[in-house]
């Protein structure tokens, strides 16, 4: 067990509890658990294109160490941390924008009916990034991260934050930045499980405008073979 100094980030895709009401459709008599099915693998196929999309973003700078459901998790090792932080917030933007475009790319899925497909325009990021120690062990090709400060950036996503689209920074990560050019930053301090009252820097892209918006039924009807292939 390597103990290394790094970081360590999560990046979740908000709205993916009310993007798939697959639970209360099964409830239905008679066919419940077939439409279940067939909104399930609509979701699945919508939610892994989109952590393609985030991962995609991340490799040239962080390591993925695991999928989390609708979030991916990601570390890096680092010697030099001021570059490093700097380097990080670049890809975040850079993540943050492939996420839109990607979803902006699937508007097509808005033929389909299924409710998966109604509510993908809802879907947003949502970025926690934290700097340092951490254990790394290695067991049969698998790298387990662990150690307080894993639970800790876990633990920032469970907070009391309304907004569903935000950057949230730790101290440890944001004193390696000098500025965030023209990024606007909020103070703001959470109580995080185990962990007590702890100060944070917030950046909330909730305001930021839409960019997948509800198609009209003639372009539903003109990219219907479009979403038949993308779910084939």
């Amino acid at each position: 067990m390597d103990k290394v100094n790094g970081f360590l980030l999560i990046a979740d895709i908000s709205g993916f509890t009310e993007f798939i009401k697959i639970h209360n459709m099964r409830k239905k008599p008679i066919v419940g658990n077939k439409l279940a099915s067939y909104w399930e693998s609509h979701a699945e196929i919508i939610i892994k294109d989109l952590l393609e999309t985030i991962i995609t973003s991340f490799e040239p700078i962080m390591k993925l160490n695991k999928i989390e459901g609708d979030a991916a998790f990601f570390y890096l090792q680092s010697s030099k941390p001021k570059d490093d932080a700097l380097n990080i917030l670049s890809f975040m933007k850079l993540a943050n924008d492939n996420f839109k475009d990607k979803l902006s790319k699937l508007q097509f899925v808005q033929s389909c009916p299924c409710d998966p497909c109604q509510q993908a325009r809802n879907l947003s990021l949502k970025i926690v990034v934290h700097h340092g120690d951490f254990h790394i062990t290695k067991i049969r090709g698998f790298t387990e991260l662990s150690g307080e400060n894993i639970i800790l950036i876990h633990r920032l996503l469970k907070n009391s934050i309304k907004s569903n689209e935000y950057w949230l920074f730790t101290k440890q990560f944001s004193k390696f930045l000098e500025k965030f050019h023209d990024y606007e930053i909020e103070k703001i301090s959470q109580k995080l499980e185990n962990f007590g009252k702890i100060e944070l820097d917030f950046i909330n892209f909730n305001e930021t405008k839409e960019t997948y918006v509800e198609r009209s039924l003639f372009s539903k009807v003109i990219n219907f073979p479009k979403m038949l292939i993308y779910y084939k």
